[in-house]
């Protein structure tokens, strides 16, 4: 959960720090997504080193740049210093996440537990992630953004003590780190997995980081009152994710899934950037949206243990997963940036929304053809 606040913390900020720090609004863009770099260029080399030198030991590393990189944030007193620090955290965030998945899988009782538990796991950006935003409207209104930070840091210090105190340290993989690469790279089921994440994060990620900004400069809204719009988007995100793995704990099949949850994010997209809708509708459709697309994170995480080869490729193939998920979060909203930019209207962005939903639903049916032919 904090590493999924510290994915969220920039959207309600981005107002501010535009305005003390005299950024344009690409420039915002990539104060946004700079965190996905390392996970986008690296993560499935993560994930092979974490079954190298231990997963216990790369997440705690990872809450610890975390928590430096955050305090070096709240100090940042120009734009290349702060961009730098939210690089800092992204290589923190990839290394702490790409082990989680497979600690928690690993204390997992059996495989019908073990859907649920990552269907749970899947909520961690959103639940973390919304109710930093909640957080995000006292704090920032008592100590400016930079108080926010140091605040999120000092969370990430706890969470460090926690994880150093209470997680398990399961035993390191004995097959060589190539190896688990190159197998789990030729598995047909975990590249469908990773590229339908790419599509999905580049969808509700956008929305996610653009929405206080829409609504601070088109609609007028106060920072406080974009956050918490903001907030409540993210948050019901968090249901959808526990629902998809207890449908696939119950025998849903993951492609159907993931072809119907595409379609009504395209329907929704639609809805939102297009002119037709008052406000009051648009926000309902954004909450849809969220809510529905939810569903694709809890069937992916659960879908990983399937598709990987031994428990020991669960890692690395979260590794790819994070990667793809990495590079969508920093290409899907600089993309829409541009075409705002470009054309002077947020409806412009309506078709990249769908070029990214048709994706996904390409990717549902593909794993639906692979799950079909697997014994």
């Amino acid at each position: 959960m904090i590493c999924g606040a510290y994915m969220t913390k920039v959207a309600p900020a981005l107002p501010l720090q535009r305005a003390e720090l005299g950024l344009t609004l690409v420039e915002t863009g990539f104060i946004a997504t700079v965190f996905n770099v390392m996970g986008g260029l690296v993560g499935v080399f993560a994930g092979t080193l974490a079954n190298r030198y231990g997963l216990r030991r790369v997440a705690l590393c990872g809450l610890a740049l975390l928590a430096v990189s955050g305090l070096l944030g709240a100090v940042a007193g120009d734009f290349p210093f702060l961009l730098l620090t939210r690089f800092l955290e992204g290589i923190g965030f990839i290394m702490f996440s790409v082990s989680g998945s497979a600690l928690i899988a690993s204390a997992a009782a059996n495989t019908h537990d073990r859907a649920k538990a990552l269907g749970l796991w899947a909520a961690y950006m959103p639940a973390g992630g919304g109710l930093a935003l909640l957080a995000a409207t006292p704090l920032i209104a008592a100590w400016g953004w930079r108080g926010y930070w140091i605040a999120l840091a000092i969370a990430a210090a706890a969470a460090f003590a926690l994880a150093a105190r209470h997680a398990p340290s399961p035993p390191r993989s004995s097959t060589a780190s190539l190896r688990l690469l190159a197998e789990s790279l030729a598995h047909p089921g975990n590249l469908a997995l990773a590229a339908l994440f790419a599509f999905y994060v580049s969808q509700w990620a956008s929305v996610m980081i653009w929405l206080p900004t829409f609504l601070v400069d088109e609609r007028g809204a106060t920072a406080a009152g974009a956050a918490l719009l903001t907030a409540v988007m993210v948050l019901a995100n968090a249901p959808g994710n526990v629902a998809g793995g207890w449908f696939m704990a119950h025998g849903v099949r993951r492609g159907a899934m993931v072809v119907v949850a595409s379609a009504v994010m395209a329907l929704c997209s639609a809805g939102m950037l297009g002119p037709w809708l008052p406000d009051g509708a648009r926000y309902l459709l954004c909450l849809v949206f969220s809510a529905v697309a939810g569903v694709i994170p809890g069937a992916i995480f659960s879908g990983l243990p399937v598709h990987a080869k031994t428990p020991q490729h669960i890692s690395t193939a979260n590794g790819m997963v994070l990667q793809t998920s990495q590079a969508g979060q920093f290409a899907g909203p600089i993309a829409l940036a541009w075409l705002a930019s470009h054309y002077g209207a947020w409806g412009a962005t309506l078709w990249a929304m769908l070029g990214f939903a048709a994706g996904g639903a390409l990717c549902g049916l593909a794993i639906a053809r692979i799950e079909r032919r697997m014994p």
